[in-house]
């Protein structure tokens, strides 16, 4: 108890000093909050914008695909696993989808 009452005093002892530190520590904090919640939700904004271009939440591939990946590599009968997925409850939509490479070259560029 004693030691609280001594840097009770203390503070006090400069009051000009301790309301600028106090300020400064208030400031410091606040700047950090607002950073932290800025830097997750970009993160978020990041994985929301990547999921809904690429592949989604999850990708059904065919067993040994991703060993040699390869277009000729499909799933069968995918209307049926599509309709088996849709019984999970979340899943809010599927969408049967092929990636593949393509090599486009012109006297000027290459895609």
């Amino acid at each position: 108890m004693a030691i609280l009452r001594l840097a009770w005093r203390n503070i006090w002892r400069h009051p000009r000093c301790s309301g600028l530190t106090i300020a400064a520590i208030t400031f410091a904090a606040a700047l950090l909050v607002f950073m932290i919640t800025l830097q997750f939700g970009s993160y978020d904004m990041m994985v929301d914008n990547n999921l809904r271009l690429l592949t989604g939440h999850f990708q059904v591939q065919r067993a040994g695909y991703l060993d040699k990946p390869k277009m000729r590599r499909t799933i069968t009968n995918v209307q049926l696993l599509a309709e088996n997925l849709r019984k999970i409850n979340g899943i809010v939509d599927i969408a049967a989808r092929a990636n593949g490479f393509a090599l486009l070259a012109s006297e000027e560029r290459t895609y």
